[in-house]
Order: C-alpha cells, then structure tokens, then sequence
C-alpha cells in the first residue's frame, strides 16, 4: 500500500515506474505538483522523454510478455495530471488540452510504493475513460486484459479483482473522487518548472 512519509516539495522531479516480473517495463519523469495525506499530485508535460517497452525487434510492446528492452519516446499533446490515491488500486489521469480537461482516465493499477526517486506500481491493462463532463465511462483495454489471462501474465481471480475495482472506482467517481475536482479544470503548471528527466537509477529495481 501506498504510505505517507516525507512530502514531496511543488517542482520536485520524480520517476514513476511500471514494474513487472521484478524488471521496469515503463518509467516516466513527473513534476510533483502538490502531496498531502491521500494525494500525490503529479504533472507529465509535453516534451518529456520516457521509457517505453518494445520488443528484440523492435515492435512497441503493449504486455509484459517474453523479453523486452526499453526505448526513450517523447510526450505529446498539452500534459497529462496523474494522481495517486493512498493505498487505490488505480491512478486517476487527467488529459489536459488549451482551457480545460480533454479526459479523465481511470488507469487500474496496484497500490503505489514509495521509492528513493518517486513511485513504483503495476499497470493492470484495464481502464475507463471518462469524458470531461464526467458522463458515462468508456471501458478501454478490455481486449488487452484478456490477452493478458491468455498469455498467462496474470490469472483469471486476478482479472476479476481487476474488474472489481474498475467498478469501485466508478461508483467513487460519480459520489465524489478525491483526485477529481474542477479545480483541475483552469490549473496551469508554473512558468518556473523545468520539465522533468528520469532519476539516476531509474533503470534499477531493488
């Protein structure tokens, strides 16, 4: 679960990473935009150069299948807000475009751990799309979910704790998600921060 230690300062840098099978399969450089005792609010900007998975050929990857290696990719689009939620099985993200929100994006993930140089989880393929009205969701990925029950990166009780908290989590948006807030709506990162490059020893897993 995820614990509350030492806040993080507005502007510091951190790397998120997506672990699995005790190696990084995704790592992203983020800009801390505020912590407090359930929320870790981060900024991706675009710009920022990440870790993305491909395969010994080459092929983007989108399961953590076989072997892999890592390639530097470039954020687009206007940024990207994510927010952890103390000990949640998802992260909420928030897809900006010029003057409001895109998207909100239940992305269904394991509780985060606290590193040295930011927060390590476990994408679980699964997630929801929810217009900037906050209508009805979209599922999103159910196809890779089952891929992954195919593959055997994860089980079918997994798969169904998975859906189980994709439900959870739409019932807590529509009474009231703390990491959803029409402040999101208008918030424009500071001029001052620079944009953020993965931690020394981003590459490591413990």
């Amino acid at each position: 679960m995820g614990t509350h230690e030492v806040s993080w300062q507005p502007g510091t840098h951190i790397t998120v990473r997506n672990i699995w099978h005790g190696k990084v399969f995704s790592a992203f450089p983020f800009v801390i935009v505020e912590e407090t005792a359930e929320l870790i609010v981060t900024y991706l900007p675009p710009g920022a150069v990440w870790k993305r998975p491909i395969d010994l050929v080459g092929r983007d990857m989108r399961l953590p299948h076989g072997t892999w290696r890592l390639r530097d990719a470039v954020w687009y689009g206007h940024g990207m807000l994510r927010i952890f939620v103390s000990g949640a099985s998802h992260s909420v993200m928030i897809f900006l475009m010029p003057g409001g929100v895109d998207r909100w994006y239940i992305n269904l993930e394991e509780p985060y751990q606290r590193t040295p140089i930011g927060l390590d989880t476990r994408d679980n393929h699964l997630d929801l799309v929810f217009p900037s009205d906050l209508s009805t969701p979209r599922w999103k990925d159910e196809a890779e979910l089952e891929e992954a029950i195919a593959l055997g990166v994860i089980d079918a009780p997994e798969a169904a704790a998975i859906r189980t908290e994709a439900q959870r989590a739409i019932g807590w948006v529509q009474r009231g998600h703390p990491a959803i807030n029409d402040r999101w709506r208008s918030w424009m990162p500071l001029k001052a921060w620079t944009t953020p490059q993965l931690q020394s020893g981003w590459e490591v897993v413990p």
